[in-house]
């Protein structure tokens, strides 16, 4: 269940884990609440943002790395990992304009999920918990990098047009969560 790489870094050995689905989300706070629910009962981390505003699950990755990699180098911005993943995916230092970038809103209606475990089992049956408890129809296509994400990619992460003649939307993207590690 879901796609699942392991990570090494200063933060040790970690599990990261995505997947994407479908619903339409109503209640946000609600959303959130079984979320917490779910990474509770198998002792994860997770967080769920709007995937219309990811760049592929390398995006999601990328951001998870340098999330963890922030927090044991005490370079974080949040004092929670969830919170400071949803800075990291938007490449803000601010976290009410990270969730106004990346966050899910009343409406959003494809999701993508990250989640941070120790072990494969663990993050998958995590991912699993979530896709029930959510009531999310599993669909991995919402996470891929898509032509018709291109102009919401560029909106929300300020991309001109001179930066999309010299490099692809998804590599920008990527630039951005990286350069926010430099901004301290």
């Amino acid at each position: 269940m879901g796609i699942t790489f392991e990570l090494r870094g200063p933060f040790g050995r970690r599990v990261v884990g995505v997947a994407g689905g479908r619903a339409r989300v109503g209640d946000v706070d609600e959303l959130l609440k079984k979320l917490a629910a779910v990474d509770e009962r198998y002792g994860t981390t997770s967080q769920v943002f709007d995937a219309s505003r990811v760049a592929g699950p390398e995006h999601l990755v990328h951001a998870a790395r340098l999330a963890l990699t922030a927090q044991a180098t005490k370079r974080n911005f949040a004092s929670s990992l969830n919170i400071e993943l949803i800075c990291w995916v938007a490449a803000e230092r601010q976290i009410a304009r990270a969730f106004e970038k990346v966050g899910l809103h009343v409406g959003s209606e494809a999701l993508a999920v990250l989640v941070i475990g120790g072990t494969r089992p663990q993050v998958k049956k995590t991912l699993a918990g979530i896709l029930h408890e959510l009531n999310l129809k599993r669909d991995d296509g919402v996470l891929e990098f898509r032509r018709e994400k291109v102009s919401q990619l560029r909106r929300v992460f300020s991309i001109s047009g001179d930066e999309s003649k010299i490099a692809p939307t998804q590599k920008l993207v990527l630039e951005r969560v990286a350069l926010l590690a430099l901004e301290k």
